[in-house]
């Protein structure tokens, strides 16, 4: 029960500091669902600085991160909600797929 708590917790910072971006976000989105490359590496950004501001991460998207925490019930949680939410636009396992794009993409120190 504490882990779905902890979900739950995270969860709402998330969308508390999405609602910062939320008009630019949707825009964002309705622009990447269009094709471009431009407000899809945007609408990136904007997941990694909100991660950002949340966990202090360093370059780790929501999604990296939920995934690579996967064994942590609140991250396991998080993962299967984004996965959900992602299935139409991107496929199933949307948040495993990005783990392994960030780990091959970005050089951590």
């Amino acid at each position: 029960m504490f882990s779905m708590l902890k979900t739950l917790r995270t969860l709402v910072c998330y969308l508390l500091s999405g609602l910062l971006f939320i008009l630019p976000f949707t825009l964002l989105a309705l622009w990447a669902l269009l094709g471009s490359k431009w407000a899809f590496n945007s609408l990136y950004s904007l997941d990694v600085l909100i991660c950002s501001i949340c966990h202090g991460t360093h370059l780790e998207s929501i999604s990296a991160r939920s995934y690579r925490l996967r064994n942590d019930k609140r991250y396991l949680y998080q993962m299967l909600f984004i996965d959900l939410l992602a299935k139409p636009f991107d496929g199933a396992d949307h948040c495993e797929r990005a783990w392994r794009w960030e780990k091959s993409v970005i050089k951590r120190p």
